[in-house]
């Protein structure tokens, strides 16, 4: 009797192991509004859109809404029509089984520049006609949106990886 327990609490705690492969398109939904000219910097976070599975689409490897660690560098539009710039690199989110999955991927947006109407009509006008249009050399570039809820699809998993779960 003992023994037939003992049994059937080790077979209902099984662990299967899958692999996540090299390569394997992850689906990261921005969670936060990435602005460009904030006063102060902003948290800017991520998850993954949708259930990763295995290859036989049977067993979830990595959860839907999972954290996904990104690095996010932001650059103010600036004066002599500099433009804003938005560079994120999506580093690594979390398996089911704790492990750290590194990723791959990232995205890159400049706003327009606006150098030509600075330097044109801040030295062109402001040094032949009238100098107070001097300040149009103050004129700043365009900045840079990006909305909540964007989904990047260029994003892979790094590496190759063996993800154990419970049956």
């Amino acid at each position: 009797m003992l023994m037939a327990i003992v049994m059937s609490v080790s077979t209902a705690n099984a662990q299967a192991i899958y692999v996540l492969p090299n390569g394997k398109s992850i689906p990261i939904r921005l969670a936060t509004e990435v602005y460009s000219n904030v006063k102060s910097p902003i948290d800017v976070k991520a998850i993954v859109d949708a259930d990763i599975k295995d290859d036989s689409g049977t067993e979830v490897l990595i959860r839907r809404g999972t954290p996904v660690v990104l690095d996010a560098d932001i650059k103010k539009a600036r004066g002599v029509g500099k433009p804003a710039f938005v560079q994120l690199n999506f580093l690594n989110t979390t398996s089911v089984d704790g492990q750290i999955i590194r990723l791959q991927g990232g995205y890159n947006k400049g706003g327009e520049s606006r150098r030509g109407v600075a330097l044109g009509v801040g030295l062109g006008v402001g040094l032949t006609v009238c100098w107070p249009c001097m300040f149009c050399l103050c004129i700043k570039g365009d900045t840079v949106t990006i909305p909540e809820n964007t989904v990047f699809n260029n994003v892979v998993v790094n590496d190759t990886y063996r993800i154990s779960t419970t049956r």
